[in-house]
């Protein structure tokens, strides 16, 4: 991190000591300087509790955000570069609210369920392939269809 850690934010040089893995950086981003304790999320969300989304950006220092594809009311969807695999997902971030965190949080144990009762791909359903936090949002990872 010595290498790049100028190119980072402040916000960023002290968050990304908690990730063991760091496969993106962003660095060509035109980056949200968060504020520790700042207003809605530190700067990172809207007024609705939506990801501000920057593209080009990471997410949780491995993902590259290269577009929108989707939107309602639980958040939004982006296309997105995994730098760990080099393949091309989609990656559902939830909104930052507590309503919908919790419903998403069954939409996760839901599609898990799916995900090992079709572990060979033979049914037409969409697999999630992971999810995590970043930034106070649930984020969910899938196989980029289309």
């Amino acid at each position: 991190m010595r290498i790049s850690g100028e190119r980072l934010t402040e916000f960023e040089r002290r968050e990304i000591e908690a990730y063991p893995e760091v496969w993106f950086l962003g660095l060509e981003a035109r980056k949200i300087h968060g504020e520790e304790g700042g207003q809605l999320n530190a700067g990172y969300d809207d007024d609705n509790g939506s990801y501000n989304k920057v593209m080009h950006d990471h997410i949780g220092y491995r993902y590259e955000i290269l577009e929108v594809i989707g939107k309602g009311s639980f958040g939004q969807v982006i296309r997105a570069i995994d730098h760990k695999t080099g393949d091309q997902v989609a990656i559902k971030i939830i909104r930052n609210k507590k309503r919908f965190h919790h419903q998403a949080l069954i939409e996760v144990k839901i599609l898990d369920h799916l995900r090992r009762r079709d572990s060979d791909k033979t049914h037409n359903v969409i697999h999630m392939l992971d999810y995590f936090y970043f930034r106070n949002h649930l984020c969910i990872t899938f196989e980029l269809m289309g």
